[in-house]
């Protein structure tokens, strides 16, 4: 009988595991795809020293520049809505980033071992996920420090408020607003770089203050949306991303780590700035892209049943949920379930089990005809004989 390959299904519909070959030839073109794109993804990972520099520069100019006056906290109607948080729950809207992080780069993770069944039937390749994410986030954190760098706005959190005491009170109001702002008035939790060794190596993503325009949490939150409804758009990851980004969102504001506008326009500009990107550079995913741009050709053997991909002249097989969205396989006929046909490259370990299930019992139409005492195309014959005779 003809040997298909067993495939054990994930939950909620997601795809299937994969077999240990396919696990290989997947991390294969998975290193070669890495090696290719490097610059786009150490770009990435650079550009988060370039913006904790600046969040530390902004936060020097707030206690270098700002007068007292303009250190007050802005009236904030979303203040209204939320109360204060303080302890653990200030923190827990850091920890909801973190793990929506985690949550993405599981994801990309588990592409490497199972396969992920899309909607569009695209392949899934965690460094096109990756290098989509990494580009996305350059370009919004440019926007974002040239949004904080020129406009210092008092913080709102609790390390950057400023209380002035009675004797600040009681003197010349000349003197609270003009000049830098008194220490007196500093929180006991103020703590700005005051050397350029500080400013360039210190790394503080929960504390700083002044770089609010526009918010940093609601970036990487609907960025890890954005991501998983784009490469992983299944109803349970959908809906746990979702949800983190709803909880996220008022958890900021009650932390008094963003103004309401801060995070109103990371909802709207990450989602633009993420479409645009992708309009204009699209994953290159199908096969002429594959072949011009990272030297891997995938074709189809002798043997309908079986796929390869080859890299630098070596060659080895592939799983038909590897291939390019575009690839097109040969036209086959059917030949019925007892026909021969890629049982011997199965047989010999040619091949991974390339084949989906609409495949699993094809002929190529340039093959001799299947005999003709075989009871499934006997079937078949009969049926062609009615339909022609219009039976």
């Amino acid at each position: 009988m003809y040997q298909t390959e067993t495939r054990t299904p994930l939950p909620l519909c997601m795809g299937y595991k994969r077999s240990a070959e396919h696990i290989k030839s997947q991390l294969r073109i998975e290193f070669h795809l890495l090696v290719q794109e490097w610059k786009w993804l150490t770009l990435g990972f650079a550009m988060q020293i370039v913006h904790s520099t600046f969040t530390n520069l902004v936060y020097y100019f707030e206690n270098k520049y700002m007068t007292g006056a303009q250190r007050m906290p802005l009236y904030d109607l979303g203040f209204d809505l939320f109360p204060t948080i303080t302890g653990f729950w200030w923190l827990f809207s850091d920890l909801l980033i973190y793990t929506m992080l985690a949550f993405v780069t599981g994801l990309m993770a588990m592409s490497l071992l199972v396969s992920l069944k899309t909607e569009n039937e695209r392949p899934i390749y965690a460094v096109f996920a990756l290098k989509r994410y990494m580009k996305t986030l350059v370009v919004l954190q440019t926007l974002r420090v040239l949004s904080f760098s020129f406009t210092l706005l008092p913080g709102s959190s609790t390390q950057c408020l400023y209380a002035p005491d009675s004797e600040q009170l009681s003197s010349p109001l000349s003197e609270f607003l003009e000049g830098p702002a008194s220490s007196a008035g500093d929180s006991p939790d103020w703590d700005p770089p005051q050397t350029w060794e500080e400013i360039v190596f210190r790394i503080d993503p929960s504390t700083g203050c002044g770089d609010l325009m526009f918010s940093s949490h609601t970036i990487f939150a609907v960025l890890s949306v954005m991501a998983t409804w784009d490469y992983f758009p299944f109803p349970g990851t959908k809906g746990f991303i979702t949800a983190c980004l709803v909880i996220l969102v008022p958890f900021t504001l009650a932390s008094r780590k963003h103004y309401t506008v801060d995070v109103f326009t990371s909802l709207y500009v990450v989602p633009c700035v993420y479409e645009l990107i992708r309009l204009k550079f699209p994953d290159p995913d199908t096969v002429q892209d594959f072949s011009d741009l990272y030297g891997v050709r995938f074709s189809q053997d002798a043997d309908p049943l079986c796929y390869s991909a080859t890299i630098r002249k070596e060659r080895f097989p592939v799983h038909m949920d590897q291939l390019p969205r575009d690839f097109e396989p040969r036209r086959h006929t059917f030949s019925g379930p007892g026909s021969g046909l890629g049982k011997a490259s199965r047989e010999r370990g040619d091949c991974d089990g390339g084949g989906d299930e609409k495949y699993k019992t094809v002929r190529m139409e340039s093959d001799s005809p299947p005999p003709r005492h075989h009871e499934g195309n006997n079937v078949l014959t009969e049926r062609g004989r009615e339909a022609g005779m219009g039976v």
